[in-house]
């Protein structure tokens, strides 16, 4: 049994559930052009991960068509497969449907912001669509922080209490740079993240912000 994603071009499909009429439509098995976006993808992933390699987490060898991919890989790190996936998939503007959950990753207009959760997600780009989506699963109870990263001493963070408000953190390069703030509002949290991620500076005024100590 393996942990499935359906890598595509993204310009298929503008949200998820005309992703999953994507994945359902297409043929795993076809024709696969070798300047098309896929095939270097196909090329990069079996380079890169090759089957039961040291660190490997492919199943079987990626195959695909013009179309799309059908990408197995192990249970032992579904999420850190995602990374590794979502990764490579990018530079070829694929985006990454994870079949299990029905969760979409569409790299266009992204980052380059690393976003992890407690138990969902990790990729290494953010898109403002999957940080909402990120969120709004937060405050389903899916998960309960998230994290997002330009290295591991420059990043900003959230928690979502029971109480249902939310500690807002960042760091700018150190213990002694770590900073934390709280609020109620789950949109200014959204607004507040997605202007770190861009660094445009406008998010160090939506919350009085104050050192904490670690």
């Amino acid at each position: 049994m393996s942990y499935d994603f359906f890598v595509f071009p993204a310009e298929r499909a503008e949200g998820l559930e005309e992703a999953l009429a994507v994945y359902e439509r297409t043929a795993e098995r076809g024709t696969l052009s070798a300047d098309s976006a896929v095939a270097r993808f196909v090329a990069d992933l079996n380079t890169a991960v090759p089957v039961q390699s040291e660190g490997g987490f492919l199943s079987v060898r990626v195959d695909g068509t013009d179309e799309g991919s059908y990408v197995c890989t192990s249970w032992d790190d579904p999420m850190g497969n995602l990374r590794r996936v979502a990764g490579i998939a990018r530079p070829h503007e694929l985006a990454v449907l994870d079949v299990q959950l029905g969760a979409l990753y569409d790299p266009r207009r992204s980052l380059d912001v690393g976003l992890q959760t407690e138990a969902g997600p990790q990729l290494p780009y953010v898109t403002r669509a999957i940080l909402s989506q990120v969120l709004r699963d937060i405050q389903d109870g899916r998960y309960h922080w998230l994290n997002l990263a330009r290295d591991g001493e420059h990043y900003a963070q959230t928690f979502h209490d029971d109480d249902g408000s939310w500690a807002v953190e960042h760091r700018e390069g150190g213990p002694d740079q770590h900073f934390a703030a709280r609020t109620a509002d789950a949109t200014l949290v959204d607004d507040l993240l997605w202007s770190w991620a861009r660094d445009d500076g406008r998010w160090r005024a939506m919350l009085d912000f104050s050192p904490i100590e670690l």
